[in-house]
């Protein structure tokens, strides 16, 4: 007796995704490390205005379900570590990267957030000695290519609630024209409807809260904007005066020579109870 409707392998098609990467940050853990490190060394702590209101949508939920205690899988630069320590007792991070968790340490306690810990493992390979109330993440999906074994583990290490978000979005108007003019643009395949297939395939039917967003591009001069834009394409498959054309119909131009344009995404947020099957 079948329960489940047959449906695309999600799972699949995810790990297919993963592997066809040229990105050599997927499969090499120390080129994954050695991105982080190199991040870090420039970056400042700046929570995104969008992470900020995700957490403020989540609040209620975590609330109602009595969330006091949260274990954070791939903290990043902590733009929503730091606002879980404001909600929670207690935060864990864990990350393979040293210099991440470091960072998110030192955030944390320039700010008075003494109640963060971190875990320095491979998600894929980290048992926590404990439950937690909360098991999220956020935007740190990109390198699981056996997503139906992450959110087994998310799942046996939350008590009460499991939370999976990502950022995403369709590409805007000048990319499609740099495409169609042979750029042969990478657009990220990635998406949260992913997260929800390979769910329902695991038996699980999760929650979804798609929220929309819009963030401004900005490039101080001409010959930025196009280098910028055009990182997207293969090297050399649109020639710059073409590329130049296209990106300032699409971009204003300001009296201080600057190009401007704003772009639309959305973050999509799944949420379920843990079921802790296996």
């Amino acid at each position: 007796m079948r329960e489940r409707v047959p449906m695309t392998d999600f799972a699949r098609q995810w790990a297919e995704h993963v592997a066809a990467s040229a990105s050599p940050r997927m499969t090499d853990d120390q080129a994954e490390r050695d991105f982080w490190h190199a991040f870090m060394t420039r970056k400042t702590y700046a929570p995104e205005p969008s992470a900020l209101q995700v957490l403020e949508r989540l609040r209620p939920l975590l609330r109602a379900r009595g969330v006091e205690t949260a274990l954070e899988v791939g903290p990043g630069w902590g733009s929503y570590t730091l606002t879980l320590a404001e909600l929670c007792r207690e935060v864990a991070c864990v990350d393979l990267s040293r210099d991440v968790l470091d960072f998110v340490l030192r955030a944390g306690a320039e700010r008075g957030r003494d109640n963060i810990t971190a875990f320095h493992a491979k998600w894929e390979e980290f048992t926590p000695e404990r439950r937690y109330d909360l098991v999220f993440g956020y935007n740190c999906f990109y390198r699981q290519a056996d997503l139906a074994d992450c959110f087994r583990r998310m799942d046996r290490a939350a008590d009460k609630l499991c939370v999976a978000g990502m950022n995403t979005g369709l590409a805007p108007a000048w990319l499609h024209e740099l495409d169609a003019a042979g750029g042969r643009v990478s657009w990220e395949w990635k998406d949260y409807i992913y997260f929800v297939g390979v769910l329902y395939q695991m038996g699980i039917d999760a929650n979804v809260m798609v929220l929309p967003f819009e963030k401004e591009l900005s490039y101080p001069d001409t010959d930025a904007l196009v280098r910028g834009e055009c990182a997207r394409c293969a090297p050399g498959a649109v020639d710059g005066e073409t590329a130049r054309a296209i990106l300032c119909r699409h971009f204003t131009q300001r009296p201080d020579g600057s190009w401007r344009a704003n772009v639309k995404y959305r973050s999509g947020v799944v949420w379920w109870t843990p079921v802790h099957r296996d």
